[in-house]
């Protein structure tokens, strides 16, 4: 595409349900959609980061397939959170080649929030890996992850979806892809344990935010996964396929954008 607009995909936050940004991606290389910006947040920030570093598509997509959940298990009941994470850093950075997000091959950048000041910090240098594993430090599962001399957490509650910053960075034509709870009914009060209903409070307070965000948007695709377990990566071909033909009704939409 010749004399085009510059293209900005934000990627959300929603843990196993996560895995439809793969199908989304999978869309836009077969249709040819380019993607000069990627940004992300929690399992947003972990698509778009493999992605941004080069990684073919259907390499990611067999890691997210064969996934095993034993090697991220470090439980911990002292650390602010279930695991402790160590393992799952230790894969991050396998998987990511340790590289820093300056290394990357199209800009990049990850939301966390700072323990300290409830504020969003948008990662967009230094460690790759250490950018991830911030960003997906979810209340109550990962215990928060230090850099520097701060903590951080998901930035899921508060960014949910990175649009501004996306559009900082350059995106004239800005994508939304949104995995998580956009106000079904919720399952939760069927069976309640303290981690659905902590993760129901954070998806509501969160959807207030995204609503008002989201309208910063050209175009949202909204996989409808929100049936799928989002702590069980068993139905992860599922989402892959769901997000794939989502995408595709926004594929032509996208096109006429991006020729503006």
């Amino acid at each position: 595409m010749e004399n085009r607009k510059t293209v900005g995909l934000s990627l959300g936050a929603g843990a196993s349900r996560g895995f439809a940004h793969i199908g989304v991606l999978k869309t836009f290389i077969k249709h040819g959609i380019p993607i000069d910006i990627i940004t992300g947040t929690s399992m947003g920030a972990l698509v778009a980061g493999l992605y941004a570093a080069g990684n073919d598509i259907g390499y990611i997509e067999d890691l997210a397939n064969n996934i095993s959940m034993s090697k991220i298990m470090d439980f911990s009941i002292k650390d602010g959170g279930f695991l402790k994470g160590k393992r799952a850093e230790e894969l991050l950075r396998a998987i990511t080649g340790n590289k820093s997000i300056e290394q990357l091959k199209i800009p990049f950048s990850c939301a966390a929030i700072s323990l300290s000041t409830g504020k969003v910090r948008h990662f967009d240098r230094g460690g790759l890996c250490e950018a991830i594993r911030a960003s997906i430090s979810m209340p109550g599962i990962f215990a928060p992850y230090r850099i520097g001399d701060d903590l951080y957490i998901d930035g899921g509650p508060v960014a949910r979806l990175p649009f501004k910053k996306t559009r900082e960075m350059g995106a004239e034509v800005l994508i939304g892809v949104d995995v998580a709870w956009r106000g079904q009914t919720s399952k939760t009060s069927d069976n309640p344990n303290p981690i659905s209903v902590l993760q129901s409070a954070i998806n509501f307070a969160a959807w207030e935010i995204t609503q008002l965000e989201e309208q910063e948007a050209d175009v949202m695709i909204t996989p409808d996964v929100y049936d799928i377990n989002p702590f069980s990566p068993k139905e992860c071909e599922k989402c892959i396929r769901i997000g794939e033909e989502t995408a595709e009704k926004a594929v032509d939409r996208i096109k006429e954008l991006i020729r503006g």
